[in-house]
């Protein structure tokens, strides 16, 4: 970007407003770290840049002219402006402040993320969370996202990633539906009872890379809702274990396969680089390793 403006540097406007308030040139170059030869010059390459005098020079007083008085009012109000950016990102790099936009899989935002959320806006008061629940691969940097949990790695240079842990899909089915399979081998229930998928179309992977492809009676794309209708023995699901674990525990689900992975996948926090990651950013993501085991079946313990 270039910082100068038909010749004027935003510095020497600067400049010019401490000459204008110390009344001197030996003032404010020794308020600025410089010669009184190089505040003289400066000042008066500005007045040649603006094509009009700012300063009444006498050997006993240094007086802005009327339009120099004009120009200081506008340069002290830039002055302010430049001391207010800088107030900004040098608080931007202590208190985590301001809005702190996560996007998230349903999954994550809806069943498993909100202990970490509620634990980080009451540590950190200042920051307001947006929280974007989405089953797609947001773009960050159209669409103004500061963290992202992903299931899958990304190829994208524009990113920085934190693997959290990874998590666990299961072959899973009701006890009500196993009753009707009776004499089947678990194997059979995922090949030939009526199953609840996802997606249409999808196939499911076995043990030792067989494939199948299962018998959908009913696709649902929200898999809380494809939670529930496995528990009611509407068909065998292929389900995250962080979602159905409180159904395995209390046995209204039991798991094919002796509880086999059906598919394992990688969680990772996704944001975007830059050499200063604001506090908000690198503090929200510290939360989401310290708290990883809410939400993760296998915490990466190599990121403590």
């Amino acid at each position: 970007m270039k910082l100068t403006t038909h010749g004027i540097a935003p510095a020497d406007m600067l400049l010019f407003c401490d000459v204008v308030q110390q009344s001197s040139f030996t003032a404010a170059a020794r308020a600025n770290g410089i010669s009184k030869q190089a505040v003289s010059e400066r000042i008066g390459k500005l007045e040649v840049a603006l094509g009009v005098r700012l300063l009444q020079r006498t050997t006993r007083s240094l007086k802005p002219t009327q339009a120099g008085i004009r120009y200081y009012e506008d340069c002290v109000r830039i002055a302010k402006l430049v001391t207010q950016a800088n107030q900004d990102v040098q608080a931007e790099q202590g208190e985590p402040r301001g809005t702190l936009t996560v996007s998230a899989p349903i999954l994550f935002g809806r069943d498993q993320l909100l202990a970490v959320l509620k634990t980080y806006v009451e540590r950190y008061p200042q920051v307001r969370i947006d929280l974007r629940l989405a089953d797609r691969l947001v773009n960050l940097v159209e669409e103004g996202v500061d963290v992202a949990l992903r299931v899958s790695l990304m190829n994208d240079s524009l990113l920085s990633v934190r693997r959290l842990g990874s998590v666990d899909a299961l072959f899973v089915a009701s006890p009500v539906l196993l009753a009707r399979c009776a004499g089947w081998s678990d194997g059979e229930v995922i090949r030939r009872a009526p199953a609840v998928t996802f997606r249409e179309g999808e196939t499911w992977d076995l043990p030792l890379g067989a494939k199948v492809k299962p018998n959908s009676i009913l696709t649902i794309n929200d898999l809380s809702a494809l939670c529930s209708a496995a528990v009611q023995g509407l068909g065998v699901a292929r389900l995250p274990k962080l979602l159905c674990r409180q159904h395995l525990l209390d046995a209204s689900l039991q798991p094919l396969l002796a509880g086999v992975a059906a598919n394992r996948f990688s969680v990772y926090a996704a944001y975007v680089s830059k050499k200063q990651l604001a506090p908000k950013i690198r503090s929200f993501v510290d939360l989401l390793v310290e708290m990883r085991e809410d939400f993760i079946d296998e915490p990466d313990e190599t990121f403590n």
